[in-house]
């Protein structure tokens, strides 16, 4: 089987953004089952590094506005680049200053053509066309228009790793874009008078593609701005959720000493202690994780935070060094040396590793990341999560209802309630206080959970095989 997929973010980046990592291990995960999958992402000077590994395997010309285009490889990759210096090589991917690119549409248009285009002159005949995220959803439109010859019967699999993200422009742009100016209205790609780019590709989609059953839940269950969760409930028969996956060579601490999980936790609690310079004596450790996906989770623990104290926690938080919230829960803590302390959320995931493998709980009030990939990334470290029954993953996981002999995580049905979230720790503290052989057993159930890409891509390609 061989498939094109088209993605804004791809690659051999020096420093990779959650999209590119989702797409490199999609593609990994593709070649390791015997899959032919053409990757196509622009070639970013800025973000590749040492360029001199890359050379020029081909040049020609789009089909869209006549623009030349160069696609460069390097030895070794998985990965194809488009190359176009005056719509890539810039110091951003999508803007800068907090204002997008104006040209977003025409980059990304590009990106697509160029792909399509690549593909007819080197003869690759893929059996569907994949595409990722508003940059990635032109290429479903053109495969139907521009290239509608040899492209048009084909399926068109869009996934949207966040729903947030969006780039819309006038309806002047249509043509530039390679979009039918008939399918410009409400049940097609306009939003509120705009080209929606993200509306084109769920439009034009055999089927959407969400990175956890749980997001697809919360994209037909909430109320999203502008109207676009009536256009996703009268196309519901077409979206899908597949859990991403976790990586666990990367986020499995025990992988290479291979001890009991109950003996490398408490080597990796020793571990943590020592890094923050706190001693946690008796209590359970607990991590809250508060970035830009935490979603109300830091508003949810500070409700309960003094109560949390009198209970057997030692809360550690997880934040960004400039954030108001770091200034608050460095307040509490100077407050609460004893019990609570801060992190600066750092982007080495090496750092995350220890703080989830010294943790015992993982505390995730309503999360807004689609895949809920810190909540797999715990279960890979031993730690229990505290979450949401609607969050993510959370479909996949057993509860800690009375029966520990299963459960590996600690749910409840609204993580954002602080009522919910503060019982269900007491619940944890009792439980360790007066049976901690079974807390045991819910933290070696918690180790032993495994969802790899290879799973993620293995329901991809029954997906596919569906349609195609």
């Amino acid at each position: 089987m061989k498939f094109l997929a088209v993605s804004p973010e791809a690659g051999d980046w020096t420093k990779l953004s959650p999209l590119a990592g989702a797409v490199n291990h999609l593609t990994e995960a593709y070649a390791r089952v015997g899959t032919e999958v053409l990757t196509c992402s622009p070639f970013y000077p800025a973000l590749l590094g040492d360029i001199s590994a890359y050379s020029c395997v081909f040049s020609g010309i789009e089909h869209l506005r006549n623009m030349p285009f160069e696609v460069w490889k390097s030895p070794n990759s998985l990965h194809t680049y488009i190359r176009c210096d005056e719509y890539f090589a810039r110091p951003a991917i999508y803007g800068e200053s907090g204002y997008s690119y104006s040209d977003n549409h025409l980059r990304f248009s590009f990106l697509a053509s160029a792909a399509l285009t690549y593909c007819t002159e080197i003869d690759f005949q893929p059996i569907a066309i994949c595409g990722h995220d508003w940059g990635g959803a032109l290429v479903g439109a053109l495969a139907k228009s521009v290239y509608k010859d040899l492209f048009g019967t084909l399926p068109f699999f869009f996934t949207v790793h966040n729903i947030t993200y969006d780039f819309h422009v006038t309806e002047q742009e249509i043509e530039k874009i390679g979009l039918s100016r008939a399918d410009f209205n409400m049940d097609g790609y306009e939003f509120w008078g705009k080209v929606s780019l993200l509306k084109a590709g769920l439009f034009y989609a055999s089927k959407v593609l969400f990175p956890s059953p749980g997001y697809r839940e919360a994209m037909l269950n909430s109320n999203l701005p502008g109207g676009l969760s009536g256009f996703l409930c009268r196309n519901e028969k077409k979206l899908k959720g597949i859990q991403f996956g976790v990586s666990y060579p990367v986020w499995d601490f025990n992988i290479e000493a291979n001890l009991p999980i109950e003996e490398a936790k408490r080597h990796a609690r020793k571990k943590l202690e020592a890094h923050i310079e706190k001693n946690f004596d008796d209590h359970l450790v607990m991590y809250c994780h508060l970035d830009e996906e935490s979603g109300r989770t830091s508003e949810t623990l500070a409700t309960i935070l003094a109560d949390i104290t009198k209970l057997n926690f030692f809360v550690i938080v997880g934040v960004s060094h400039n954030s108001s919230e770091g200034e608050y829960y460095r307040s509490v803590a100077g407050q609460n040396p004893g019990q609570i302390t801060t992190m600066d959320i750092s982007p080495d995931d090496n750092e995350l590793k220890m703080v989830l493998a010294g943790a015992d709980i993982l505390f995730a009030a309503n999360p807004r990341e689609p895949s809920a990939s810190l909540v797999l990334k715990a279960l890979a470290a031993g730690t229990v999560p505290l979450t949401g029954k609607e969050v993510g993953c959370a479909n996949l996981l057993a509860n800690y209802d009375g029966d520990f002999k299963n459960a590996n995580a600690m749910l409840v049905d609204d993580a954002a309630a602080p009522d919910q979230m503060l019982r269900k720790l007491k619940e944890v503290a009792d439980l360790f206080a007066v049976a901690p052989e079974n807390w045991e057993n819910i933290v070696r159930n918690a180790y032993r959970f495994r969802y790899e890409w290879d799973r993620t891509i293995s329901q991809y390609l029954i997906t596919f095989g569906e349609c195609c």
